[in-house]
C-alpha cells in the first residue's frame, strides 16, 4: 500500500490550493469514469413478446442485446421467483436492469416491479450477478440498488406484487452485503465507507513513496492508483425492520449475525483439528448450532494434478467429533436444510458440463438431486425444499428462468427472456475433446456454418480459453461472435483448455506448461479437423481474450499454424518492471525471478512474445482498454518495427472487460471483418469500413513483400532450390 512522506514538497510555482483542487476533481473523475465506463438508462427493461417470425440470420445487435439473467432467487414458500434483468442499449450506449417477479404455478406471468438500478460491476468491469433476497415471509423482495452512478449501494424493498419501492438504508457508505435474520425483523448489512474528500486531499498534497505495489500499467493518476490500493474499513450495521432506523452494530451483535462459524474454523486451525492442506473459504453453522460446514481447497502439485475442492461437515464442541467430507473439481455453493440433517452444495466437474446439486446428509452419502440434459445454473432452493429456481441454456439457447421439481426431477421453463431466438438461424454445436501429449484433457465445441456441406472444407476460427454446454455467444471476453462467424461460412472451435493444473512452484519447465499445453491441444484439434474434412487447414485463425490472448500470443511465436489472430497478448520485462511486487511473486512462483536480464533471460527469452517478435508471421488484431494498452505496445510496436502486420485499436474509459454497448458492437463487426479479409479474401462494401481496408491492405503489402523476401534470400545464399 503505497504511503506519503510527511515533508510537504514547497517548490510549486502555481496556487497551491487550485492545483489541489483541479487535482481531486481529476482524480475523482478518473475513479469514476475506470469504474462506470458504460452509461445507465433508468427505463425498466421489458420482456419482448414471444411471437415467432420467419427464419433468419443472426446479427451482432441480436448477440448484443441479448436479456440476461443477473441474479434470482425463489420465495421461502416456494410460490414465487424473483430475478434481475439486464440488457445493453446501444443508441445510448448504457444499460437498463428490471427486477421481475413470476409465479411457480404453471401459466404464471412475470411482473415488473421497476428498474434494479445500476449493473453491479467489479474492478475489471464485469457485471457480476446478484440474486436479489427475500423477507422470511415471502412478501417482500429485496436488493442493493443504486438509481445513478454518483450515487452509493443501499438495501431497498419491493412488495411482491409490485408498487413504488422503498430506499431502507441511508448509511454513509456502499452496502457491500446483507443478510436477513431468520424470522426475525432486522437485516444485518456490511458497509464500506467511501474515500472522502479530505482523504484525497491528503494523498494530493503529499508526494506518495513507491513501495512497489503501484500497478503502473495501467495508466492511471497516481492519486487514484493510491485510492485503489487501500482497503476500505467494512462494519457491520443492522437495519431494524420495525422502527425504521439503521445503526452500527456492536462487537457482540456482529460476532453474532456472522453466526460464529468463522470464529470455529479459526479455532479448529488452531486446535490441528483441520488438515494441513486444506485451505479454508467460508463456513456456516447449521440452524440448531451443532454442526459447522466449511469449503476448502487443496492447492498440492505433489498429490493432485488440478486444484481440488471440497466441502466438510463437523460437529460442534464434541470430544469425538463427526466428520463427513465431498470432494469434487470444483464447489460453488452450500447451505443447510431448515432442520440441519443435510448440507446443498453445487458441485462442478469443470469438464464444459452443467454443475449439479449435490444433496449431502448427515447420515448416508452424497447423491446428485437431479439430472437435466440442458446447462442448468444459478441455484435457489425454497425452504420446504420442493423447488430449486435456475436458469437454463443451451449451446443455442440463451439463459431462461427455470424450476425443478425436487420429488421428481422434472425441469420446466418460467419465463422465457429472449423468445425472438426462435426465430433466429443458429448452428448446431458438437463436443470434441481429447488427451494431449503432456497428458492434460481439453474439449471444445464444434460450430459448422449454416448451410454445411459435407466434403467441402470452410475456414476455421478457434477462440480461446473456455467454453461449455451453455450459450455460445462471444467467448471468453464476449469479444468474438461465434454464430455469427458460423453464419459468413467459418467452422468455430469454442476451444477450452481444461481444468488448471497444478504447477510447481518455482519450475519454469513445469510452469511453461501453462502455455505450451494448450498450444499442443489446439495443434490436436486443427489435425483432426483436418481430417475429418470438415476445415482447410491453412486458413485457420485465433482469437483470445485475458489468459487466452496469452495462449495466442505463445501459439503465434512457437508454431506456424495460424493464419490470422486476434487479441495476442503475454507476458514480456517491460510488464516485469512496471507491476507490483504482488505480481513478481507470481513470476518467481513461475521459476521468472530476479532481474530479467539477468539468469532468468534464457527463461524469458521461451515465454516472451516481445522477445520472438520476428518469428510472428500472423496478422495481428489487438483490441485494448486504455487501462491496459500499455503493456501491448511493447509487441505492437515491436511488430511494426519489423514490417509485420499489426493494428492496435484502443477504447476509451474502459478496463480489463469492455463493458460499453457501443465498443462492445464496434468489436463484435471488426472482429468478423479482420478474419473475412485475411482467410477468406473478402472486404465488407460498407463505404465506413474503406479506410480501415486501406490500412488493413497495405499490412497484407508488407506481409507479401516479407515473404517474398524470406523466399528469395536462400537463392541468393546459392541454398535453395
Amino acid at each position: 500500500m503505497p504511503c506519503t512522506e510527511k515533508k510537504i514538497l514547497a517548490a510549486f510555482a502555481i496556487n497551491f490550493g487550485i492545483l489541489c483542487l483541479l487535482l481531486i476533481s481529476a482524480t475523482a473523475s478518473a475513479l469514476a469514469q475506470s469504474e462506470e465506463g458504460a452509461g445507465f438508462d433508468p427505463t425498466p427493461v421489458s420482456l419482448p413478446s414471444s411471437e415467432i417470425t420467419s427464419p433468419r440470420a443472426v446479427t451482432s445487435m441480436d448477440l448484443l442485446s441479448i436479456l440476461d439473467v443477473h441474479g434470482l432467487s425463489i420465495s421461502p414458500d416456494g410460490e414465487y421467483v424473483a430475478f434481475i434483468a439486464g440488457q445493453a442499449v446501444y443508441a445510448s450506449n448504457s444499460y437498463r436492469t428490471a427486477i421481475f417477479v413470476v409465479g411457480t404455478a404453471p401459466g404464471s406471468i412475470p411482473v415488473s416491479l421497476g428498474t434494479a438500478g445500476v449493473p453491479h460491476w467489479d474492478e475489471i468491469n464485469q457485471w457480476v450477478s446478484e440474486a436479489p433476497q427475500w423477507s422470511p415471509d415471502s412478501l417482500y423482495i429485496t436488493y442493493r440498488m443504486r438509481l445513478n452512478n454518483a450515487a452509493t449501494f443501499q438495501i431497498w424493498r419491493w412488495r411482491r406484487n409490485g408498487g413504488v419501492p422503498e430506499q431502507l438504508t441511508h448509511a454513509e457508505g456502499n452496502v457491500k452485503s446483507y443478510r436477513w435474520r431468520p424470522n426475525g425483523p432486522e437485516i444485518a448489512f456490511t458497509l464500506e465507507r467511501s474515500h472522502g474528500y479530505s482523504e484525497i486531499q491528503e494523498l494530493s498534497e503529499h508526494a506518495i513513496l513507491y513501495d512497489g505495489n503501484i500497478e503502473a500499467w495501467q495508466s492511471r493518476p497516481i492519486v487514484a492508483e493510491a485510492l485503489a490500493r487501500q482497503k476500505h474499513n467494512a462494519e457491520t450495521w443492522i437495519f431494524e425492520i420495525t422502527t425504521g432506523k439503521e445503526r452500527k452494530a456492536t462487537a457482540e451483535e456482529a460476532k453474532s449475525w456472522a453466526r460464529g462459524a468463522a470464529d470455529l474454523v479459526e479455532q479448529m486451525k488452531a486446535n490441528g483439528e483441520i488438515p494441513k492442506g486444506k485451505t479454508v473459504t467460508d463456513a456456516e453453522l447449521s440452524p440448531d448450532g451443532k454442526m459447522v460446514a466449511y469449503r476448502y481447497f487443496m492447492n498440492n502439485s505433489k498429490l493432485f494434478p488440478t486444484r481440488r475442492w471440497g466441502v466438510s461437515v463437523r460437529s460442534v464442541g464434541k470430544d469425538t467429533p463427526q466428520e463427513l467430507d465431498a470432494e469434487a473439481a470444483f464447489i460453488s455453493q452450500f447451505w443447510w436444510s431448515r432442520d440441519g440433517s443435510r448440507l446443498y452444495y453445487i458441485e462442478h466437474a469443470l469438464d464444459g458440463r452443467s454443475p449439479v446439486l449435490v444433496i449431502f446428509p448427515l447420515e448416508g452419502t452424497p447423491r446428485t438431486a437431479f439430472t437435466d440434459s440442458e446447462f442448468l445454473a444459478d441455484f435457489s432452493l425454497d425452504r420446504g425444499e420442493r423447488y430449486v429456481a435456475c436458469t437454463s441454456q443451451t449451446n443455442t439457447s440463451p439463459p431462461k428462468i427455470a424450476l425443478v421439481t425436487l420429488s421428481s426431477g422434472n425441469v420446466r421453463t418460467l419465463v422465457d427472456l429472449n423468445p425472438e431466438f426462435k426465430s433466429i438461424e443458429l448452428a448446431a454445436a458438437s463436443r470434441m475433446e481429447g488427451t494431449n501429449k503432456y497428458g492434460d484433457s481439453w474439449w471444445g465445441y464444434v460450430v459448422k456454418p449454416l448451410g454445411y456441406t459435407a466434403g467441402k472444407r470452410y475456414p476455421l476460427i478457434i477462440t480461446t480459453y473456455r467454453s461449455g454446454d451453455y450459450f455460445l455467444r462471444g467467448a471468453s471476453g464476449d469479444e468474438n461472435p461465434i454464430q455469427l462467424y458460423a453464419s459468413h461460412g467459418f467452422v468455430v472451435l469454442s476451444f477450452d483448455i481444461g481444468p488448471a493444473r497444478n504447477y510447481r512452484s518455482g519450475d519454469f519447465e513445469d510452469n511453461l506448461l501453462e502455455w505450451s499445453s494448450p498450444v499442443a491441444s489446439l495443434e490436436m484439434a486443427i489435425q483432426r479437423l483436418a481430417a475429418m474434412g470438415i476445415i482447410d487447414s491453412v486458413d485457420v485463425g485465433i482469437a483470445g481474450f485475458s489468459h487466452g490472448g496469452t495462449i495466442v500470443g505463445y501459439a503465434l511465436t512457437h508454431t506456424k499454424l495460424f493464419k490470422a489472430a486476434i487479441g495476442a497478448a503475454g507476458y514480456n520485462p517491460d510488464f516485469f518492471y512496471m507491476a507490483s511486487n504482488q505480481w513478481r511473486r507470481n513470476f518467481a512462483a513461475w521459476g521468472l525471478d530476479g532481474w530479467p536480464e539477468g539468469e532468468s533471460r534464457p527463461k524469458w527469452q521461451a515465454l516472451s512474445p516481445v522477445l520472438n517478435a520476428d518469428k510472428i508471421e500472423t496478422p495481428l488484431l489487438i483490441n485494448s482498454t486504455d487501462s491496459e494498452y500499455i503493456t501491448k505496445l511493447s509487441l505492437v510496436n515491436s511488430l511494426l518495427q519489423l514490417d509485420k502486420p499489426a493494428e492496435l485499436l484502443i477504447y476509451a474509459n474502459e478496463k480489463h472487460v469492455k463493458n460499453q454497448p457501443k465498443h462492445r458492437y464496434e468489436i463484435y463487426e471488426r472482429n468478423l471483418d479482420w478474419f473475412t479479409f485475411w482467410l477468406m479474401g473478402k472486404e465488407d462494401p460498407d463505404p465506413n469500413k474503406q479506410e480501415m481496408y486501406v490500412r488493413w491492405r497495405h499490412l497484407r503489402e508488407l506481409q507479401e513483400k516479407a515473404r517474398g523476401l524470406q523466399d528469395a534470400e536462400p537463392r541468393a545464399l546459392g541454398t535453395g532450390p
